[in-house]
């Protein structure tokens, strides 16, 4: 029976915490940009190739307010007159450059290191690299960054540090030149994330603070726009934002959707999943409810010559009821380690939506509180009104 007892707690608890994740999992990817998404104004795609600059798409969208994604390509180790065609993809990766919000509000699983939020303060650049990069760079490496300054016609160097690598099949922000296994063609906040699959990606990449970037000789006083942008225009009227989607249709966005659609979307898409993930999660909870109260009384019906001899020894009732509430603790504890070490397992896998964080410890520790709420009371229930004698009789 306490094995029972036991199992069945530690996959009642594992089972919150997957579910509670799932249903995190469908709020995660779209809180970061919830500010963006409620606004007024447009989500669109960009081409560097086929766009213009930053500050020339700024001057074009002046009243509004821009996000942009940026894109380089910085040779590593070589001077730029030494890449060709054959060495291009080992020494010049993706560069995906990111404003500081954007670094702040999404942070991929590291192989090692840490993400860019947490910059140390050593005089160099700082860079993340994905865990396919061709040079074999590791966490501590130090590199040097190449540019081209094209009024003097000379190479620059910039040193950088490699702070973090970036497990594989990781989300960049925005960043769709790594496109090969995402598309934006699902118009919710989903189209704000490409995965980086080094199975099928043909460059390895990048990713590099713009902050930094612009207070290096690598700044050449303007960044190309490469992927997905916000152009918020809050307080435009139907005219204004009308000029605002000529322009960029004019100038060949591949993907521009109204964010009150894209907000639209997202809300329906998150709907669908909690539909189907809460009826689980109740039923669960229901189950749990009935099972628990049916183990506690075999349970108490199995101790009842025990609690009859302690109330002959001079225990009242009561007394037996918290000694079955001590009882229940010490399940509940050797199952929470159980549920916490199957949880940690889950979690290697990379691919997860599973984690431990603080919602999920407070749903684990509903499901104990009640417990030990029904180890206490049933007890009281079952044998309050019973004499000892009768029991002891009983039993013999």
């Amino acid at each position: 029976m306490n094995t029972l007892i036991v199992i069945q707690l530690t996959a009642v608890m594992t089972i919150l915490c997957v579910l509670v994740s799932m249903v995190e999992s469908r709020m995660v990817y779209y809180k970061p940009f919830a500010e963006e998404i409620n606004s007024q104004g447009y989500l669109c795609e960009f081409d560097e190739g086929e766009i213009m600059g930053e500050k020339q798409l700024l001057k074009k969208l002046k009243g509004t307010k821009c996000e942009f994604t940026y894109m380089n390509q910085y040779p590593i180790n070589i001077n730029s007159d030494d890449v060709t065609m054959e060495n291009e993809n080992k020494y010049v990766p993706y560069a995906d450059i990111l404003s500081d919000k954007w670094i702040d509000v999404y942070t991929p699983r590291m192989q090692s290191g840490s993400w860019l939020n947490k910059l140390p303060d050593d005089g160099y650049i700082h860079v993340v690299v994905t865990q396919d990069n061709k040079l074999g760079l590791k966490t501590g490496d130090i590199i040097t960054l190449h540019g081209y300054d094209y009024d003097s016609e000379k190479d620059i160097e910039e040193k950088a540090k490699v702070i973090g690598v970036m497990e594989n099949k990781q989300y960049f922000v925005g960043f769709s030149s790594f496109s090969q296994t995402d598309i934006a063609n699902r118009e919710n906040f989903f189209d704000m994330y490409y995965t980086y699959n080094s199975e099928v990606e043909t460059r390895w990449g990048l990713c590099v603070p713009k902050s930094e970037i612009e207070k290096s000789r690598l700044y050449d006083g303007n960044f190309a726009v490469d992927g997905m942008g916000f152009i918020l225009c809050n307080g435009m009227n139907e005219k204004e934002l009308k000029e605002v989607k000529n322009f960029l249709v004019g100038n060949d966005s591949s993907y521009i959707m109204p964010l009150e659609e894209i907000r639209e979307n997202s809300y329906a898409y998150i709907y669908e999943q909690l539909y189907i993930l809460l009826p689980i999660a109740l039923c669960i909870f229901l189950l749990t409810l009935i099972t628990t109260v049916s183990v506690i009384s075999i349970s108490i019906n199995k101790e009842l010559k025990t609690y009859a001899t302690f109330y002959i020894c001079g225990a009242k009732w009561r007394d037996c009821a918290f000694i079955s509430f001590l009882y229940s603790l010490i399940v509940c504890i050797i199952s929470g380690v159980l549920s916490l070490a199957a949880i940690f397992i889950i979690m290697q896998n990379s691919l997860t939506v599973i984690k431990l964080s603080v919602f999920e410890i407070m749903i684990m520790l509903v499901a104990v509180i009640i417990y030990l709420i029904l180890s206490a009371v049933m007890p009281l229930v079952i044998i309050g009104k019973t004499q000892p004698k009768e029991i002891l009789n009983k039993e013999e």
